[in-house]
């Protein structure tokens, strides 16, 4: 059952409305948070607590337990709970995810605490929250949360695309998600530069050679060609990666481009829709 669907329609019934209030959905989505990662030092070990510190360069604080020797840390909760600004939380929580957590067990219950359950109950979180967040797992189990635009959008063309990238190609999409989330002229223009790099080298290797992005571009054509593609959609995929290439050269490829937030986001789904059809037609 959809809790969040069942509590809408009993709004709706009742003729309830919803908060808009972005501040307010804030603060309920941090308070779930610190609901979630209340004990979150217990399980990470104190080399990881020290890592923690050391990223944001903060002075580790450590107590004794009063019955032992063994060292009691806040450092990553008290960190949550003093930070307001909503992308320094969100930066937190994918710092956190890069530390080592500690699987915990129980012996009726089997595993009561670990990285997986975390994930999950962060999901549950951004699901329940009325706030511009999603969140999609590469296979280690690194998190990476960026803006969410239309659902069906950010699934097929963003989740799923994730999911079949090689190794190369998905680290520069993913760094491409994590410069746009950031919200700056400079960082838009980190993304286009992130996505040309990922388009590269998902080309590399779905064509098998380590041919540039521009050679590639005529190699996949000549593909699609022999394949008695479409000569249409052959024209239409052409010219939309000439253009793309040129867009590169122009913006990102010397770091002094002037893209928008439109912009940004569009590179993103263009890319992602692009990669999608060449990993049908080349697979």
């Amino acid at each position: 059952m959809d809790i969040k669907k069942k509590l809408q329609g009993f709004n709706k019934r009742w003729g309830i409305e919803e908060s808009t209030d972005i501040e307010e959905e804030f603060r309920k989505f941090k308070t779930r948070i610190i609901n979630i990662f209340n004990d979150i030092d217990n399980h990470v070990t104190d080399e990881g607590i020290a890592l923690f510190c050391q990223i944001l360069g903060i002075p580790e604080k450590w107590n004794r337990h009063p019955y032992s020797d063994h060292k009691r840390s806040k450092n990553i909760i008290n960190t949550l709970v003093l930070e307001d600004e909503q992308l320094k939380i969100y930066r937190l929580l994918e710092i956190v995810f890069c530390l080592p957590i500690e699987i915990t067990s129980d012996y009726y219950e089997g595993t009561v605490y670990s990285k997986e359950i975390l994930i999950q109950k962060l999901a549950e979180t951004i699901h329940f929250s009325n706030i511009n967040l999603a969140m999609t797992v590469k296979d280690n189990n690194e998190i990476v949360l960026y803006p969410k635009g239309e659902k069906e959008l950010d699934r097929r063309l963003v989740d799923e695309v994730l999911s079949f990238l090689n190794k190369e190609a998905q680290k520069h999409f993913i760094n491409a998600l994590k410069f746009y989330q950031k919200k700056t002229k400079d960082n838009f223009v980190k993304s286009a530069e992130s996505l040309r790099r990922g388009l590269e080298e998902f080309l590399r290797f779905k064509i098998g050679n380590q041919k540039g992005l521009k050679e590639n571009i005529k190699e996949l054509q000549k593909i699609l060609k022999n394949g008695e593609r479409d000569p249409i959609v052959r024209n239409i995929i052409f010219q939309t990666f000439s253009y793309l290439d040129r867009y590169f050269d122009e913006n990102s490829k010397h770091k002094d481009g002037d893209i928008t937030e439109a912009e940004a986001e569009f590179l993103i789904y263009q890319i992602g829709l692009l990669m999608r059809y060449i990993h049908k037609e080349l697979f």
